[in-house]
């Protein structure tokens, strides 16, 4: 059987990462999820790190589409945020989807449990709940401060410091898609510890609901997104 080739990876084509958000409708969470992604990206990262407009993909798909309409309180929410509004159908998730992403990110148990009984040879790896990928971030950054502090109680030979430190800087640094690539290999191998399982991992459904739970969940969006790039497109 021909193996099927990554977007991005084909003779001749620069390389992508792509991550997609993912909901049941895809007009809530994973919008939400979505339109901040976009608005953080064009604000912050992008002028931090102009190459990433060249690797970096997002978007967003929903397990189970039953709308092609994106609810007015969904749009209320991204106004009191000052986020643009992004156009497009409710789109639902497919193989080229799954097999296109390097990271899919769930907003709840059910999504994940959906995609792996529904799409057969779905890699369960690279799929994430939100909360529980800026759990892991986080258990990375406190373990990077602790072996950093450790490190640094340890030398109190200011010549090793300053060959340690020239070593450093003639490391051969690894380009920006690599980079990325290797930190989202951590991700995946960190995600077994169940030290980095939260407690609550869902993001939960505002859908029918007031503008007061859309504004409680596009907060714990927009948080666990800048946790996740901060430690991704650093």
């Amino acid at each position: 059987m021909k193996e099927i080739e990554k977007p991005g990876e084909k003779p001749g084509k620069a390389k992508v990462i792509n991550l997609n958000f993912i909901c049941t409708g895809n007009t809530c969470r994973s919008y939400i999820a979505e339109a901040v992604a976009a608005h953080l990206l064009k604000t912050v990262y992008f002028k931090k790190q102009p190459g990433l407009k060249d690797i970096l993909s997002i978007g967003s798909a929903g397990t189970d589409v039953f709308s092609s309409a994106v609810p007015p309180n969904t749009y209320r929410v991204l106004d009191a945020f000052e986020v643009p509004k992004i156009y497009f159908k409710p789109k639902a998730l497919d193989h080229r989807t799954i097999l296109s992403s390097d990271v899919l990110i769930t907003m709840a148990t059910t999504h994940k449990r959906n995609i792996l009984s529904n799409f057969e040879g779905a890699d369960a790896g690279k799929i994430f709940n939100l909360l529980e990928l800026s759990n892991i971030v986080l258990y990375l950054q406190s373990e990077d401060i602790f072996r950093r502090d450790f490190f640094d109680i340890k030398i109190n030979n200011e010549k090793t410091n300053l060959a340690l430190t020239n070593t450093v800087k003639v490391k051969i640094q690894p380009n920006l898609y690599d980079a990325i690539f290797q930190r989202i290999l951590i991700l995946k191998n960190t995600a077994s510890l169940e030290i980095v399982k939260p407690p609550v991992i869902d993001v939960e459904d505002p859908y029918g609901r007031s503008v007061d739970i859309y504004i409680q969940v596009a907060k714990i969006i927009r948080e666990s997104i800048s946790t996740i790039f901060d430690y991704l497109l650093k």
